[in-house]
């Protein structure tokens, strides 16, 4: 019995670990049905960085109509992978309802292998048209506090 009981809570922990995995991978699913705007732009970032295939880049749309001192809530969100070795610069495109607040702040994240490589600045990403270009940078080191000295 106590086989059994170990095999089914083996089971269960699994199921769970699974089921709240998140993926680094592209969504094309429409987050909005209805009247839309498209906002497209380019991702301009340092003519240094080399980007590869299978770079995922996360472009999220927020409400700032109320500046940024106030929660920002999120309009849209899509996710494309790049597929393809480059560099700067990289076409994007979003969708976000047309009835949403002119002011819209873009978030973008290009990520590989689940870590961030690239980030932008929504003070600096703001837009009231249907273009806009983002400038990226570089993201930080992330520093690994369990070990004091490594980073």
């Amino acid at each position: 019995m106590l086989t059994r009981r170990a095999t089914l809570f083996t089971l269960l922990a699994a199921g769970i670990l699974v089921s709240g995995c998140t993926t680094d991978t592209a969504s094309n699913a429409p987050a909005y049905t209805g009247p839309v705007k498209t906002i497209r732009g380019y991702l301009q970032g340092p003519p240094w960085a080399r980007l590869t295939a299978s770079s995922v880049v996360f472009v999220t749309a927020y409400d700032a109509s109320r500046g940024n001192s106030a929660p920002m809530p999120r309009l849209a969100r899509t996710s494309f992978t790049l597929n393809r070795n480059g560099t700067f610069p990289v076409a994007y495109e979003i969708r976000v309802p047309a009835a949403a607040s002119t002011r819209v702040a873009l978030g973008v994240e290009i990520t590989r292998a689940g870590g961030t490589l690239f980030s932008n600045d929504r003070l600096y990403s703001q837009t009231t048209g249907t273009s806009l270009n983002v400038p990226m940078r570089e993201a930080p080191p992330r520093i690994n506090r369990r070990y004091p000295g490594i980073l």
